[in-house]
């Protein structure tokens, strides 16, 4: 075995390692949390989303986003963000934006960046876990447009708007 196959088995995590390791950790995770998010913001069918995000805002969001795909994906991060539902509450994301964001963007890159079989099914399992509570929620813009005495601060469930739906009516 030669120096540069024994350093390089020495830095190949080990098969029981974490999401966040077995990727390469935090270089490799901001790289991908910035990567996808700047194709989003360009994307033709979701890119709007981000028209009047200032660039503090949107390094916010890249942060927020590595901070949470480190805590979930076992790296030594804190997300002190939202959860899923509250983050996207009134967004108005759609089953034509959900489909672009993979179709276009988070599924191309798996192979683009080079990423094994295992890691990107985790990944992808990962991230579409997430569908029930982004995608569907009217806009925070067309319920006030609906309700338009609704106190905005007290915001879309003082109207009896709720998002993410209970599943049942006993919810």
């Amino acid at each position: 075995m030669t120096d540069t196959t024994a350093s390089t088995a020495a830095a190949a995590p080990a098969d029981d390692a974490s999401l966040y390791d077995r990727l390469g950790g935090l270089p490799t995770v901001t790289f991908l949390a910035a990567t996808l998010v700047q194709r989003a913001m360009l994307n033709p069918t979701i890119g709007h989303i981000w028209n009047h995000k200032t660039q503090a805002e949107v390094q916010e969001e890249i942060s927020g986003f590595v901070e949470f795909l480190g805590e979930h994906w076992g790296g030594p991060h804190t997300y002190t963000g939202p959860d899923m539902a509250t983050a996207h509450r009134g967004m108005g994301v759609t089953e034509e934006y959900w489909n672009a964001l993979f179709d276009d963007i988070v599924t191309p890159a798996y192979a683009e960046f080079g990423l094994p079989e295992r890691e990107a099914k985790e990944i992808d399992d990962f991230l579409r876990s997430f569908k029930p509570v982004v995608v569907g929620s009217p806009t925070f813009k067309e319920v006030l447009q609906a309700n338009p005495d609704m106190d905005v601060m007290a915001g879309m469930e003082s109207v009896g708007v709720r998002w993410p739906a209970p599943r049942n009516a006993a919810e």
